[in-house]
């Protein structure tokens, strides 16, 4: 792609892809006051219709400072870049990477973002993501716009979740915990959440910092005097 740099205080000229991160305007703050006290230290990326690919933010530090706006100018560049270059210099939030797939109509992402919004529990959002995966989740598949919801399981292994809250001291709704209970109910199509819960009556259940020792924590109290064949792993 050539590359060009330009200056100019026309903002109206430029525009944002709806598929970019919403801008987060304590970010635009930090920027100016750096930009007052050490100047530009990079320009912002444009493509030759002047959409901004990378730097919305200092864009918006720009012009609210009055300052003229300068830009390499991308022959070429589309939205298809703008998470490469954008990641490179910020990381994207899990939420950020959600909305840029939403925004560009990606049913899976559409139907997680409108979950994510209705969720009246309080479990997080890397947790939700992970418990309504449609299988192991992968943070690679969600960055790629490969992410796949399963809404039936995810709600049934919520629903879970929430029954065990209280026989699961402190860490009921942590990651700790509820990841590996959800791989392990999505790799044991026997799991009954009622056998586990009276379990928890009786045994003690330990959560630990890995995920590994958590899962042999839950199979251990689960298995206790159970038959071989109605054993979960």
């Amino acid at each position: 792609m050539k590359i060009k740099v330009i200056q100019s205080r026309s903002y109206e000229k430029f525009s944002f892809y709806q598929t970019n991160r919403i801008i987060n305007y304590a970010h635009v703050k930090r920027l100016m006051a750096s930009i007052l006290t050490h100047g530009l230290l990079e320009e912002i990326t444009i493509n030759e219709f002047w959409q901004i690919i990378d730097g919305q933010h200092r864009f918006e530090a720009l012009k609210t400072l009055d300052m003229p706006i300068t830009a390499k100018v991308k022959v070429g560049a589309t939205e298809e870049n703008v998470i490469p270059l954008n990641i490179v210099r910020r990381g994207w939030s899990l939420q950020d990477y959600i909305n840029h797939y939403q925004k560009k109509g990606v049913s899976d992402y559409v139907y997680l973002n409108d979950v994510l919004a209705n969720n009246d529990t309080k479990l997080g959002l890397s947790t939700m993501v992970h418990i309504y995966s449609d299988d192991f989740y992968k943070p690679v598949s969600l960055r790629e716009g490969n992410y796949k919801i399963n809404i039936e399981k995810g709600n049934e292994l919520r629903d879970m979740v929430m029954r065990l809250e209280p026989y699961i001291h402190m860490y009921s709704l942590t990651r700790k915990f509820v990841i590996p209970l959800s791989n392990i109910v999505k790799n044991n199509e026997n799991f009954q959440v009622k056998r586990l819960i009276s379990q928890l009556q009786k045994y003690k259940l330990t959560v630990y910092p890995n995920s590994t020792d958590t899962s042999k924590s839950i199979v251990e109290v689960y298995n206790r005097r159970l038959s071989e064949k109605n054993r979960i792993f």
